[in-house]
């Protein structure tokens, strides 16, 4: 009785569970008086509410049951989608810990017994002082249990190193002039702005080719929107792009900007949840989770790349980004504006019915052009020295552009050395034993990758299945290009970036910065470098294996071949 005020739909509680009545947390959806008819002398009183106000406004209640509906998951983990990472755990840390690694004085004067395996890890230790479980784990093949087991025998220490909670951002005051707009940009403008006016939910697709401006145009729009009092989400599909779009609307808009991703630690994103909840920030940018930002009085939501996979979560709830957004502009009578220079086919249909209002943008911004594309065969031997990456127009272009000092980047949507082994003799491809996926070579640990479930095994030329030495490494990884850049171009400075150079925290946002500021002349990357970065000094692009995309076991695969070229031609 004593809590009956306190339990409101959006609520989390405890409460008991099973014959134990363990306490379990829950969340309140709806409170209704029960009778003694449908059995609530049996009910179970609830043991503690949790929050001192509601988590969940009736917004995102509402958009809860939905998603509940939509993608067939459970009230809770609907719920708990909403909220930042760890915060319905037993023990919710208050700030994200990386497990590092470092000899025990005792093994540093000693010479402690180890097996093979505990004298790969000590080596590296002995070397770098200190490392991250994950990277010993990644160099060394071996489990983190062998590090256990290390610790339990007094060779090593491992411990916690406390990462930052502050999302890394200079905080300008904001206020830099707006944009000066195009014909075509004001005019789309114009229209996105009279949907925002109409006072009910619209979407609008801006469709607008590479270097056209369309940031220009939503920048223009979301300064009328904050004018009026009302608030704006924006997506994008990448970790990667959020350092660039953060850097430009800080600014134009300073602190009144919050950041959502998961790059960001579990304290970082409960801090930024809480100062959007207690509305100290009005324009929220992050990746798909940001949908979910307690942000109220919505008046747009804009979806960057709107075309990306990665607005689809794969884990439950396998929500959409994109219907999420649909249903909290529906909610907030707010327009949902979705860009892209190569939108999705179903989008670009709705937009010709004119179930969407059609924003077009076919010229570049400014002085710019669309760029020349050129595409060599790679089964005319002129054009490629055996088993090279590159081909020899490309190596020619980048030799230019290496002479006037300006920079390429390379597209190579592959990461590893090789994407494939395959044995000569018998035609086995050597594949992961869990998931029978093809393992990649990396060169950086010597051993063999599956990209699916992390297995690894050590390097060998001898085939598993006929014994015999007769291995071929085949395909083309990042590593790979970038070795043969190394001993093409002995002067350039060349860095990589794909998920096994990234891993680390605000490991994108410092890449991007140092290729900015000119540290580097070639850039080597997966996907994550083709889409939305402005780097004005970057002049040549270059794809390898371009059709490979083309052969996935994906019914879209030419639709996203033609997305992915044309986005990063227009870097």
């Amino acid at each position: 009785d004593g809590l009956a005020e306190a339990v409101v739909p959006g609520r989390r509680v405890l409460v008991p569970f099973g014959k134990g009545n363990g306490l379990r947390q829950g969340f309140v959806f709806f409170v209704e008086k029960a009778t003694k008819e449908d059995g609530s002398s049996e009910l179970k009183a609830i043991a503690e509410v949790l929050d001192d106000q509601p988590l969940l406004s009736e917004e995102m209640v509402k958009l809860a049951l939905f998603i509940k509906e939509r993608v067939f998951c459970t009230y809770f983990s609907a719920a708990k989608a909403m909220l930042p990472g760890g915060m319905c755990s037993k023990n919710a840390p208050n700030e994200l810990c990386v497990k590092m690694v470092r000899l025990s004085e005792a093994a540093k004067t000693g010479e402690p017994v180890l097996t093979s395996k505990q004298r790969n890890i000590y080596d590296i230790l002995a070397q770098f002082q200190t490392a991250s479980v994950k990277e010993l784990t990644y160099y060394t093949g071996c489990t983190p249990a062998v590090i256990k087991t290390m610790e339990k025998n007094g060779v090593c220490e491992i411990y916690e190193l406390p990462v930052s909670r502050s999302p890394v951002r200079d905080l300008s005051p904001g206020g830099s002039l707006p944009p000066v707009l195009s014909q075509q940009q004001a005019d789309a403008f114009e229209k996105l702005y009279a949907a925002y006016m109409s006072g009910k939910s619209e979407t609008a697709l801006l469709f607008g080719v590479t270097g056209s401006g369309k940031t220009n145009v939503y920048l223009a729009l979301i300064d009328k929107i904050l004018s009026d009092g009302k608030n704006v989400i924006v997506l994008v599909p990448e970790i990667s792009l959020t350092s660039q779009t953060i850097a430009l609307f800080e600014r134009r808009f300073g602190k009144s900007v919050a950041v959502l991703h998961s790059g960001l630690s579990a304290g970082e994103r409960r801090d930024e949840f809480f100062r959007i909840k207690n509305k100290n920030a009005r324009v929220v940018i992050g990746t798909r989770s940001a949908v979910f930002a307690p942000l109220e009085n919505i008046g747009a939501i804009i979806i960057d790349e709107e075309q990306e996979h990665t607005y689809k979560s794969e884990m439950s709830p396998r929500y959409d980004a994109r219907v999420a957004a649909r249903f909290r502009c529906a909610f907030n009578n707010a327009v949902l504006v979705l860009a892209s220079a190569t939108p999705s086919v179903e989008t670009y249909a709705k937009a010709l019915e004119g179930k969407y209002l059609l924003c077009e943008l076919t010229e570049r911004y400014g002085s710019a052009v669309l760029p020349e594309v050129i595409t060599v065969d790679m089964t005319d031997k002129r054009n490629i020295d055996r088993y090279s990456a590159i081909c020899n127009p490309l190596a020619d272009e980048i030799e230019l552009n290496l002479k006037n000092n300006k920079q390429s980047i390379l597209l190579v949507n592959r990461r590893g050395y090789n994407t494939f082994v395959v044995c000569e003799e018998c035609k086995n491809v050597v594949t992961c034993p869990k998931c029978s996926i093809s393992l990649t070579y990396h060169s950086a640990n010597n051993r063999l990758m599956c990209h699916y479930c992390g297995y690894s095994e050590e390097f060998t030329d001898v085939c598993p299945k006929c014994s015999h030495k007769n291995i071929r490494y085949s395909g083309f990884g990042t590593q790979r290009v970038e070795q043969e850049l190394h001993s093409r171009f002995k002067d350039a400075r060349i860095l990589r970036m794909d998920a096994d150079t990234t891993g680390a925290k605000n490991a994108h946002e410092k890449a991007l910065s140092a290729f900015a500021a000119g540290e580097y002349d070639i850039l080597i990357g997966t996907q994550m470098v083709a889409k939305g970065l402005d780097f004005p000094n970057v002049t040549l692009v270059g794809i390898i294996s371009a059709d490979n995309e083309l052969y996935t076991d994906d019914f879209r695969s030419a639709e996203k071949t033609f997305d992915l070229i044309t986005q990063v031609t227009g870097r």
